[in-house]
C-alpha cells in the first residue's frame, strides 16, 4: 500500500505548502477587521518524523518569514493593529521567546521613563509576517505616526538585526554559514525606507546584509518628507487627473485618482473607512513660492478635501453605486455634524441651521449635501434625502437644482 513518503517529492511539497501557508492558517474575525492566526494542528506535522520534519520545515520557513517588533510602549501593539491594520500573531509572553523570527526590530527612546514603571527598560514584543504585506503596514503605520507628531523619530532609535532561523532553531542544523538571498533582505529592510531622521539606526545580526542592500535602504531613508505646498500640489494635480477621467466617462479611474490624492496629503482612504493624518504637519503658512504661497496649508488641505469628496461622490452616482455614495457623503457629513456639536447620524431638527455659515469649503459642502441627498433619493430614502437638502440649500441658495429638488419633495409630503 502506498505510503505518503512513497508519492513523488513535488506532490509532497505542495501537500506541505497548502497545510504550512500562512493564509490556511488563519480566520477572519467576525467584524471582517483583521485575521486571527494559529499554526497550532498544522505543526504538529514537525513530529511524524525525521524526514517529514526536514521536508516541512523548509517549506515552511519558504512560506512564512516572521518578524519579531520589541517597543518600550506596551500600548503600541494596539495602535499597530487598529489603526495600522496589522494581523499579530502572537503579543503575549512567548513572543519574547519566539526564535523563528528571521528580523528582529527593536524601537527604543530616549523619552524620560513614566512614573510608577517596575521596569522602565522593559520591551514589549509582537510577531508578525512578511508575506502577508504586514511587515510595510507595520512602517506604513509608523510612518503616519510621525507624521502626525513631527518630533517623534528624533527621539527614537531603531536596531534591525537578520537571522536565519532556518539554522539556528532546527534540532537538525544544517552546517554552512547563515544565508538570507538578497531578494528577502531587500523585502525585510526596504519597508524601513519610510522611516525618516531618526535619532540612531543601526543593523546587525548573524547575516551580513549586501551593501547594496543596505546602501538603498540608508538612500530611501534619506529622502526626505514631501513638505506640506509639495503635497497639496501633488494632490491637486491628482484630482485635476481624476476630473478629466470623470469628464470622460472613466468613472472607476476617476475614484482612483481622487483616492490617489487624498493619500498625497495623508489620508487613507479604505473599502469603507477614511483615516486623516497629519493635522500638525500641515499646521503652517506656505511662504515658498507657488499656487499656494501664503495660505495657511490646513485651510488649503481642507478644501482640497472637501473638494475630493464631492467629486468621488459624483462618480459613485455616475456609477449608480448609491451605497458607495451615500457612505462617502455621510463621513464629512457625520465629521461636520460632530464638530458643531450635533447629533451625527440626525444632524439640526432645522436643517438649515445645520449649514455652517463661514466654512472655507461652503460651496464643496453644498455639493457633497446635494449628492448624497440625491443617492439616498436613488435608494429610496426620501425622508434623509430630504434633510440634506435643505442644508444643501443654505450652502447654495441659488442653485436651482438643489432648489427644485427641495420644492419636489416637499410636494410629496416626506
Amino acid at each position: 500500500m502506498p505510503t505518503f513518503l512513497s508519492i513523488p517529492a513535488e506532490l509532497r511539497n505542495q501537500i506541505y505548502s497548502y497545510l504550512l501557508s500562512p493564509y490556511t492558517n488563519r480566520d477572519l474575525l467576525e467584524d471582517g477587521s483583521s485575521y486571527i492566526y494559529s499554526y497550532t494542528q498544522s505543526l504538529a506535522i514537525f513530529r511524524v518524523n525525521r524526514q517529514i520534519y526536514l521536508e516541512s520545515r523548509k517549506v515552511f520557513h519558504q512560506l512564512n518569514t516572521f518578524v519579531r517588533i520589541s517597543t518600550p510602549w506596551q500600548q503600541a501593539k494596539y495602535h499597530v493593529a487598529l489603526d495600522g491594520q496589522v494581523d499579530i500573531l502572537d503579543d503575549t509572553p512567548r513572543a519574547d521567546k519566539f526564535n523563528l523570527h528571521t528580523l528582529s526590530v527593536t524601537i527604543n527612546a530616549i523619552y524620560p521613563p513614566p512614573e510608577n514603571v517596575d521596569n522602565p527598560q522593559a520591551l514589549f514584543p509582537f510577531i508578525i509576517l512578511l508575506e502577508t504585506g504586514d511587515l510595510d503596514r507595520f512602517c506604513r503605520s509608523w510612518f503616519y505616526s510621525s507624521v502626525t507628531m513631527p518630533y517623534l523619530n528624533s527621539h527614537l532609535m531603531l536596531n534591525l538585526s537578520l537571522h536565519d532561523p532556518y539554522v539556528s532553531s532546527s534540532p537538525f542544523p544544517i552546517a554552512g554559514e547563515p544565508h538570507l538571498p538578497k531578494q528577502k533582505q531587500s523585502l525585510l529592510l526596504q519597508p524601513f525606507g519610510q522611516i525618516k531622521d531618526l535619532r540612531e539606526f543601526t543593523i546587525e545580526g548573524d547575516i551580513t546584509v549586501y551593501p547594496s542592500v543596505q546602501k538603498s535602504l540608508k538612500a530611501e531613508m534619506d529622502i526626505p518628507l514631501d513638505p506640506p505646498e509639495k503635497c497639496l500640489e501633488k494632490a491637486t494635480e491628482l484630482k485635476d487627473l481624476g476630473n478629466a477621467a470623470l469628464l470622460s466617462g472613466k468613472y472607476n479611474e476617476a475614484i482612483e485618482f481622487y483616492n490617489k490624492a487624498f493619500l498625497a496629503i495623508h489620508i487613507v482612504i479604505g473599502p469603507r473607512t477614511r483615516r486623516v493624518y497629519g493635522d500638525p504637519f500641515f499646521d503652517k503658512t506656505i511662504r515658498t513660492p507657488g499656487p499656494f504661497k501664503d495660505q495657511h496649508a490646513g485651510q488649503a488641505r481642507i478644501l482640497l478635501r472637501v473638494r475630493l469628496v464631492a467629486n468621488t461622490i459624483l462618480a459613485y452616482l455616475k456609477l449608480q453605486d448609491f451605497h458607495m455614495a451615500v457612505l462617502t457623503g455621510m463621513r464629512t457629513i457625520r465629521l461636520m455634524r460632530a464638530s458643531i456639536g450635533l447629533d451625527e447620524d440626525n444632524g439640526a431638527f432645522d436643517g438649515a441651521m445645520e449649514a455652517m455659515s463661514g466654512f472655507i469649503g461652503s460651496g464643496e459642502m453644498g455639493k457633497i449635501y446635494f449628492r448624497t441627498a440625491m443617492a439616498y433619493k436613488a435608494l429610496n430614502r426620501r425622508a434623509e434625502a430630504k434633510k440634506l437638502l435643505t442644508v444643501a440649500s443654505a450652502y447654495l441658495p441659488h442653485d436651482k437644482t438643489i432648489k427644485q429638488e427641495l420644492e419636489a419633495s416637499v410636494a410629496k409630503r416626506v
